[in-house]
């Protein structure tokens, strides 16, 4: 069912008012603060991935949520470096609000000094005169520096006139609160901050430090100095300061890690929301230098090739669902396909040149045929259509099983032209080098934009993708040796791949289905390389054929005897078919069928006169 517009309003809410959320913002807001820039949400999720695994779309979500920050020329800033308006004592006391916790005169400092377009240097002076003559500032033991309104004020004895005058304004919402929590056998005997501990502990989430002044306050009968609680749950180990300032328990910071994975996986599937929208386009989109030195940097740092639309989002800061993502996307690979830098590997991906794999220029020997001598005296000559059995021309010229040195004979009728899906029949010299042969109906299927393409395959079943090189210079998918693994496949597996739902991204299925000409299991694998060890270097195609088919008395077709002789060498299907054809040694049971059968007593009556017309010169 389909969730509702008010529901997901509501969760949103609940979410970014949440601890989990704060505790975010807090290492974003310092993250900021100590380096004095702006930044993209890419860059963030970058800054803090040691810290906390969360994606870039989440991050835009938080701060487009929260009043702390604010968007300008396509990167996060802190919302109170945008506050030029207000007069200097009032920035101060907005950095402090919007920090949260006590805050050193030098990032105040600094912030001034953004804030108002001034020289650091500027506000020497003037800075710590209005901190130390405003009652509204004070300043901790360690120098930093506080509101005063984070302080519980004792100008009142009396408990509910105390509670009045600090919590006036939300005296209904927190009395309840207050009640429960004073209601308790504690000790008052211990250090207050041991009575913090097992009060925060007990509320199961972080407490505001002056409501939690205030509760002990009242349970030790006034003995409580507001300042010196503030500095000694600052030096407790076991409590996490968050932003109000509030105070949690340290435990409570592996619950958040959850819980802001759990909403980033959320944001990631959302595809149209609020946060996600961009604002009305003014006029077409410029990609800068700075621009495209971002862009190399991300592909740098991942040291693989990224896609067009994920180096957008990066960069732009738009998401798929901006009405500008299209454009973004479009502008950026305008500016990329200039810069030599980069070089574009597939209809959307990038990459840079010393990131390029150095094996895919050339095809491994193994999936190479070897190459026979062409004439009468030898023994592997192949011969022409007309000298082959009608089921051997139509097994030949079959493009499914396409493999290296048959491009030529391949034959591709209106049915087997490229549609929405390929159909694969895995070949065991393929399977053994983990690649995939790019047959001549395949090359409409994939992206054409580039000699060399990087693909994303992802499977169906799993939803695990795998990176894949194709190359059309070498006709060849590199790579896919992780995926046989990982599912298991044996030569003979067919499976299907078909177009993704983003550009250079493919599906890929298996659904336990196997070709039974090609198919080999592992008993049948190691006997035909223990045979391919027995057999001399030198061995004819045709002796390798008279070995294996002693195995199948009954007889076996003819892709089975090709599959199989692949394995002891690699060996052109016109060839193996030459020979079934050409000698007394093997004939058809039935006669026409594709049952062939070895006859080891006629080996010495050689080649059949009546073919050696068709040998090729």
């Amino acid at each position: 069912m389909a969730e509702t517009a008010t529901r997901k309003r509501k969760r949103d809410q609940k979410e970014q008012g949440s601890f989990a959320v704060r505790y975010l913002e807090d290492m974003v807001f310092e993250m900021m603060l100590n380096s004095g820039q702006a930044a993209k949400s890419r860059e963030i999720a970058n800054a803090l991935e040691d810290r906390i695994e969360v994606s870039p779309k989440f991050i835009r979500k938080t701060l487009y949520y929260s009043d702390r920050f604010g968007l300008e020329d396509r990167r996060w800033n802190l919302a109170l470096r945008t506050a030029i308006d207000l007069p200097f004592e009032g920035s101060i006391e907005h950095a402090l609000a919007s920090y949260g916790k006590p805050m050193s005169l030098r990032a105040i400092h600094n912030e001034m000094a953004l804030v108002h377009r001034r020289p650091v240097e500027f506000f020497d002076d003037l800075l710590l005169d209005t901190l130390g003559g405003r009652d509204k500032y004070w300043r901790t033991p360690d120098g930093l520096w506080c509101l005063s309104d984070w302080l519980l004020d004792l100008s009142e004895a009396d408990p509910d006139r105390c509670f009045l005058r600090n919590f006036f304004l939300e005296a209904a919402e927190l009395r309840p609160l207050v009640d429960e929590l004073t209601d308790t056998r504690m000790s008052t005997g211990q250090a207050p901050v041991e009575m913090a501990v097992k009060i925060i502990r007990r509320q199961g989430e972080p407490i505001q430090n002056r409501i939690l002044a205030y509760i002990i306050w009242s349970l030790r009968d006034g003995d409580l100095d507001p300042v010196t609680f503030l500095q000694d749950c600052r030096n407790e180990e076991r409590l996490l300061l968050l932003s109000g300032p509030a105070w949690g328990i340290e435990e409570f910071a592996d619950d958040y890690h959850k819980e802001l994975k759990r909403y980033s996986r959320r944001a990631e599937k959302e595809q149209e929301a609020e946060w996600a929208e961009e604002e009305e386009p003014e006029g077409p989109i410029i990609v800068s230098p700075a621009d495209l030195e971002e862009v190399y940097k991300h592909i740098r740092r991942r040291r693989k090739p990224q896609a067009a639309r994920v180096l957008a989002e990066a960069v732009f800061e738009y998401g798929p669902a901006s009405r500008r993502f299209q454009e973004a996307v479009d502008a950026l690979m305008s500016a990329m396909s200039l810069d030599p830098r980069f070089v574009r590997v597939g209809s959307q991906t990038w990459t840079l040149p010393d990131l390029m794999p150095k094996h895919t220029d050339k095809v491994p020997s193994a999936l190479l045929p070897v190459p026979v001598e062409a004439g009468e005296d030898e023994p592997d000559a192949e011969l022409d259509d007309e000298g082959l059995e009608q089921v051997l021309v139509a097994w030949v010229h079959d493009p499914r099983y396409e493999d290296f040195g048959e491009e030529p004979e391949i034959e591709i009728g209106p049915e087997q032209q490229p549609t929405d899906e390929l159909r694969y029949i895995l070949l065991h010299d393929h399977w053994k080098a983990g690649t995939l042969k790019v047959r001549v109906c395949d090359r409409r299927f994939y992206p054409s934009e580039s000699d060399l393409v990087c693909a994303t395959f992802l499977d169906k079943e799993t939803k695990k993708s795998y990176p894949v090189w194709l190359s059309y210079t070498t006709s060849l998918l590199y790579e896919l040796g992780d995926w046989y693994k990982a599912r298991k496949l044996m030569p003979g597996a067919v499976f299907v791949v078909s177009p993704g739902s983003v550009p250079d991204e493919f599906i890929v299925s298996y659904e336990d289905e196997v070709d039974p000409h090609v198919a080999l299991d592992d008993k049948r694998i190691r006997k035909l390389n223990k045979a391919r060890r027995e057999l001399a270097k030198d061995a004819s195609v045709l002796e390798i054929m008279q070995h294996l088919l002693k195995d199948h008395e009954k007889g076996t077709s003819f892709m089975n005897v090709w599959a199989e002789v692949n394995v002891v060498r690699r060996t052109a299907r016109r060839i193996v078919a030459s020979n079934l054809a050409s000698y007394h040694c093997f004939y058809q049971r039935p006669a026409n069928s594709d049952v062939w059968v070895f006859d080891e007593r006629k080996v010495s009556q050689g080649r059949k006169k009546t073919k050696r017309k068709y040998l090729r010169r």
